[in-house]
């Protein structure tokens, strides 16, 4: 079996994993590689933002009887499966130990600094086997934007009381987002140019929001969207912005036009 090394620059751990979507698809079904806690742990990273996510996250967001991180063991499991099944090559850390997070994610510590948290990251071979079995898509994805395009109806009375909420969601691709980032090119905002990472480090890196440039709730059914063209990736402030007025919803060039209005006068 041929052995290839644990590559550590730049902060970041990597390995030449040579895995095709179509074996990752082949895997994902197989119950003998991927048991269900195996499934629980994609489906969990799966549904972070840009799928990358600290154990320690994981875990406060999924509470459980257990005092420490089940996934260190669970990832270990799955990855000496995927060698065994692929039979063509081993990783070797640095140490000479065997590597097996390394299989089905990428990862690096919080701020690169070796003594803070490690965050994980699925591969996006994985990410996109995933998105082709149209696993997970009945789920329903968490992030920063789910509140910004439903449609409520609400029956309320003064502060204090019970409120009965009703709220129609429209569901999202995460491909389509995916995609949307990678023809964007860049993290920055397309209308006012705030980048998350410079602001904010390690917390900001890769954080980016999506903008359906004509509101999903518009077309009253299922469309096809096109991710380089219907999509832009846009800073929080300046979505909430497109979204302030419901009924006036700017496109991309009247808002930086506005921006940049209102910029000169201050």
């Amino acid at each position: 079996m041929e052995k290839r090394y644990l590559q550590y620059a730049n902060g970041v751990y990597s390995a030449d994993i040579d895995i095709t979507v179509d074996e990752w698809k082949e895997m994902l079904v197989n119950r003998d590689i991927f048991y269900d806690e195996a499934i629980q742990m994609v489906q969990r990273w799966y549904m972070q933002p840009d799928y990358q996510a600290t154990s320690k996250e994981i875990m406060l967001k999924y509470p459980s009887e257990l005092k420490g991180t089940p996934y260190n063991g669970i990832v270990k499991g799955l990855g000496l499966r995927i060698l065994r099944y692929l039979n063509r090559f081993e990783i070797i850390s640095s140490d000479g130990s065997k590597s097996y997070f390394i299989i089905p994610f990428e990862g690096w510590h919080e701020n690169y600094d070796r003594n803070k948290n490690f965050v994980w990251k699925l591969r996006d071979e994985l990410i996109e086997a995933i998105e082709e079995l149209h696993w997970f898509d009945d789920t329903e994805i968490v992030n920063s934007n789910d509140d910004l395009e439903s449609d409520p109806i609400i029956e309320t009375t003064p502060e204090g009381t019970r409120i009965k909420q009703y709220v129609t969601k429209f569901e999202r691709s995460n491909k389509n987002r995916r995609l949307a980032i990678k023809y964007n090119k860049s993290l920055k905002c397309s209308i006012c140019g705030f980048d998350f990472e410079a602001i904010y480090g390690e917390r900001g890196k890769g954080f980016i929001e999506v903008h359906h440039i004509k509101p999903l709730y518009e077309n009253h059914t299922e469309v096809d969207i096109n991710p380089q063209t219907d999509l832009i990736c846009v800073c929080s402030n300046c979505h909430r912005m497109f979204h302030r007025r419901k009924d006036s919803v700017p496109t991309p060039e009247q808002l930086k036009k506005e921006l940049e209005y209102n910029r000169k006068l201050h």
